[in-house]
């Protein structure tokens, strides 16, 4: 069977997404939570789950998920998608907005998904490259921005941590002449939202998820945050009843503690400036500072050598030296306190050798 006959050839010719991995006890690879969620808050969710019919369709637009997360934000409920994770939200603006030979900007590198989902739409990507420190060329987003159909930043920006400042998100909104979408799955860990800017620039869309602070990477839950005009139109491109009952129990259970979530991403964000000191004091290693719950490091083993031996110790991390001008770089998500103090004292040891 010859598979072109069948298949595009731009999904053809793109390599599929994968994610190298090892025997592991300890997972810094992912940037999720360190933390489960707390078995009361578990129970909880179960025992709603438990406590629901299973043999009606979900609500089919998770209308009360919207509306707790419309509140936390001071929007409309109407201003509210809410999807299988935030690449289900990118997934629905990309095919809702783009058109085959239309541009798409991105930052280079940021992450993979949003090449991936421009390239199934023959959208042209237009990379602004970030420079050896990881900053960002301002005058060159602003220029390549400017006649993109979609300018998509992530921020904080993964894999690099480094935060996008307001009032230059602001000038791209003002300059392009397209649609500008903020990735905000790390904002808790820097502070940093755009969301205050929703009702004052209609062509800004903000993407979230739960996966990160909340612990719920298992559940496959995002939302995102536009002017009411374009969730109706996005909405259509989401498919009917997408989000399930146990993932709309889940995220309206863990919005009932944001104390508890708030206190977690202060303890990561202390953590993550702790170890990017000790590993800066530790000879022949190079951690990146970073405003998320990751952090690029680099070291005088080479990434690939760097990623086996960080393994075989049980520690699984992130080789991302396959990402442009991450030739030498590995990335490492904060854990609980004693699995970075357990990483520390691989790389001391490996130090040694």
């Amino acid at each position: 069977m010859d598979i072109q006959n069948w298949v595009k050839p731009e999904v053809i010719n793109q390599p599929a997404y994968r994610l190298k991995t090892v025997d592991f006890e300890i997972k810094m690879n992912q940037n999720e939570s360190p933390w489960d969620l707390p078995q009361t808050l578990k129970a909880e969710i179960s025992d709603k789950i438990q406590n629901t019919d299973w043999n009606h369709y979900p609500d089919l637009i998770s209308t009360k998920l919207k509306k707790k997360i419309a509140k936390l934000n001071g929007l409309k409920d109407d201003q509210i998608i809410v999807g299988k994770g935030s690449n289900e939200i990118f997934q629905a603006i990309f095919t809702a907005t783009l058109s085959k030979g239309e541009e798409v900007c991105l930052l280079s590198p940021t992450f993979a998904v949003y090449q991936i989902l421009a390239e199934h739409l023959e959208a042209k990507v237009i990379n602004s490259t970030l420079n050896k420190s990881f900053e960002i060329d301002e005058n060159d987003l602003l220029e390549k921005s400017k006649d993109a159909k979609l300018t998509i930043l992530c921020n904080p920006n993964s894999p690099t941590g480094n935060l996008i400042k307001r009032d230059l998100i602001e000038s791209i909104l003002q300059e392009t002449r397209g649609l500008v979408i903020i990735d905000e799955a790390y904002y808790e860990f820097s502070g940093l939202t755009c969301s205050s800017l929703i009702d004052s620039y209609p062509n800004l869309l903000i993407t979230r998820t739960f996966s990160k602070v909340f612990g719920l990477a298992a559940f496959r839950l995002g939302y995102g945050m536009m002017p009411t005009e374009f969730s109706n139109q996005i909405q259509k491109c989401m498919l009917p009843f997408n989000i399930d009952v146990p993932c709309a129990i889940a995220g309206e259970l863990v919005l009932d503690h944001l104390d508890l979530f708030k206190s977690r991403a202060d303890l990561i964000v202390m953590e993550r400036d702790r170890m990017i000191k000790s590993i800066n004091a530790i000879d022949g290693f190079l951690a990146q500072d970073s405003t998320a719950n990751y952090f690029l490091m680099s070291g005088k083993i080479p990434p690939k050598e760097l990623f086996t031996k960080i393994g075989s110790s049980g520690i699984l991390i992130r080789d991302v030296s396959s990402y442009p001008g991450c030739d030498n770089y590995v990335r490492v998500s904060v854990g609980l306190p004693e699995e970075n103090l357990k990483l520390l004292k691989v790389l001391e040891s490996l130090n040694e050798i």
